[in-house]
């Protein structure tokens, strides 16, 4: 039989007790710091909340994501500060700061008045990439086997895909019902099959978003999830984590440069906190 952890247990989050504690210090001096209390987006972050993702049609104008596609290609082409380039994936993060519409997903109100709503307060952008997943008919490899991020106890993550995704075009695939509902042995591995994920939570719980060029997938990501590979084209898709304290308790690495963070609104600029300015 399985022995199950909820939210009110310790032992359902990845650090445990203490990482619970750590994250709720955090969380209270960011609200005291940055407080918000608005309900403008509350079926959102219901579901959330619930059950952990949530899909969001025609959330941004698709020419914002046509043009940040041009300039990841610019910057895969140039082949200069990639995070990762081989036959599976190419991936830019700390190159972005060369992709200036970043910013106008990263920073913009509807983004950042989700991600405030969600912890009550203004949080911080933490690791954000660029990831192009590459057609995969063979096994799969590294994320798109299903784990859960150890980023933070609770931290949320908005995915963008910069081209269509359908079913074969490698969605973004998460285990509706494991947010707060954790197995024992659940920090045994960190990769777990599907067929594994099925036994546990049920086939009924693998959820396969699709989505177009323009939509927007919110998660957090201590859900089981994983990106399914692309069988029929490569996939695109911009990520961007929002956090309430450094990731990892570790000095900030990502960038952003010192005139766009002096371009930011004076009520925006917290969430560049964690960010290094060049």
């Amino acid at each position: 039989m399985i022995q199950w952890y909820d939210a009110n247990n310790a032992n359902c989050y990845r650090g445990g007790k203490r990482g619970v504690e750590m994250y709720n210090i955090a969380c209270t001096d960011r609200r005291q710091a940055y407080p918000v209390a608005t309900e403008k987006y509350k079926n959102i972050i219901n579901t959330l909340n619930t059950d952990g993702f949530c899909v969001v049609k025609n959330a941004v104008d698709p020419a914002l994501p046509q043009q940040l596609k041009k300039e990841f290609d610019n910057q895969a082409t140039a082949n200069e500060n990639l995070k990762e380039h081989n036959e599976h994936f190419t991936v830019v993060d700390q190159a972005l700061v060369n992709c200036p519409t970043v910013k106008d997903f990263a920073f913009s109100d509807l983004v950042t008045d989700i991600a405030s709503e969600y912890f009550n307060c203004l949080p911080a952008l933490g690791t954000f990439n660029l990831r192009k997943s590459y057609v995969n008919t063979a096994n799969p490899v590294k994320h798109q086997i299903f784990h859960s991020d150890p980023n933070s106890i609770k931290f949320i993550k908005f995915f963008f895909y910069l081209n269509d995704v359908d079913i074969d075009g490698g969605p973004f695939c998460i285990v509706k019902g494991s947010l707060y509902r954790k197995f024992s042995g659940w920090l045994d591995k960190y990769r777990w099959t599907e067929q594994e994920m099925k036994a546990i939570y049920g086939d009924d719980s693998i959820h396969y978003l699709t989505a177009n060029v323009g939509d927007m997938i919110i998660a957090n990501t201590t859900c089981f999830h994983r990106g399914v590979p692309p069988i029929k084209q490569d996939r695109i898709m911009l990520t961007l984590n929002y956090v309430v304290h450094p990731e990892d308790w570790k000095e900030p690495t990502f960038q952003i440069k010192k005139d766009d963070y002096e371009n930011l609104p004076d009520n925006v600029k917290p969430v560049a906190d964690y960010l290094v300015k060049i």
